[in-house]
């Protein structure tokens, strides 16, 4: 099976983007293949079937979804008629700085890590099937970046970028929305919950709260903190510590960064604290670790 490299398309180490207008002709088969980097897939016109992580799905106009690196997915058009589809790829770094200002909203969350987490779910469908103004509306978007990014005229990137930002918080409304008018997906309360681990997992130098997490899986409080501690073993905030400290050790280990550094780095915004948690949680504090005193 083939692995794409984003070095293959991303032309400009500064600017790691590319967009294809893609046309899937009928018949056509291609092949099980996975990428190091995101893709954004919107589906313009056509029908095709889609396998990802072992699940096969029919695709139709206006679906809309997120892959994420190391995925393997394929496709078969239908015999009919050509399929035609947007593929936005970028790396995790393109808009670093601008998702830490994203992930503020629960509805992101929700429709860029949480939902293709969840399609390892067999009764769950990763798609975000839009209705026909959103489909509209989205699709103006990427045309929009397409143009700019086939004509590269002076001020493109920033251009691309903001229009790219605009579609993944109107993509995560739209999907925000969607679910409330009775589009709920088909989950298991323990399959939401390890998606929350998961995302605690990947987002633990992140400001993580109760009450956001909470809101964002649609419980109280009360019975978030239950759940998570079922699907988790431990709360979500000797969790999300665990987590962190293990990080923090690899640093210690492995480089000759500054405590301070890494303590910020795993999302310790006091060292005071985080030398507490950090004894807490391997009998010694971070400089003792670094001589091997856990060794001993």
């Amino acid at each position: 099976m083939t692995m794409f490299k984003g070095d293959e398309f991303f032309k400009l180490d500064d600017f790691p983007f590319y967009i294809d207008r893609y046309t899937i002709e009928k018949n056509e088969t291609i092949p099980s293949h996975t990428h190091d980097f995101i893709e954004l897939v919107f589906v313009v016109e056509g029908s095709a079937v889609h396998e990802m992580s072992g699940h096969t799905y029919r695709l139709a106009a206006g679906d809309v979804f997120v892959i994420e690196p190391n995925v393997y997915h394929s496709y078969v058009c239908a015999a009919d008629r050509e399929t035609v589809v947007y593929n936005v790829l970028f790396d995790a770094a393109f808009l670093q700085r601008e998702m830490e200002v994203l992930q503020q909203m629960p509805s992101f969350i929700n429709f860029f890590y949480l939902v293709p987490f969840l399609r390892k779910n067999h009764a769950f469908v990763p798609y975000h099937p839009l209705q026909p103004a959103q489909k509209v509306h989205i699709q103006s978007h990427l045309q929009a970046v397409f143009e700019e990014f086939a004509q590269r005229r002076d001020g493109y990137q920033l251009v691309i970028k903001t229009r790219l930002i605009e579609c993944l918080v109107w993509l995560s409304r739209y999907h925000q929305e969607n679910r409330e008018a009775g589009q709920r997906p088909s989950v298991s309360d323990r399959d939401w919950m390890d998606s929350i681990v998961h995302f605690v997992d990947r987002h633990y130098y992140q400001p993580l709260t109760l009450q956001q997490l909470s809101r964002l899986s649609g419980m109280s409080v009360s019975s978030f903190t239950a759940k998570f501690k079922e699907a988790a073993g431990m709360s979500l905030l000797d969790y999300k510590h665990t987590v962190q400290i293990r990080h923090a050790s690899t640093l210690l280990r492995t480089t000759d960064k500054k405590v301070l550094d890494i303590a910020h780095e795993t999302g310790f915004g006091d060292i005071s604290f985080f030398n507490r948690v950090f004894r807490k949680h391997t009998g010694c504090s971070p400089r003792e670790y670094r001589s091997g005193a856990h060794l001993r």
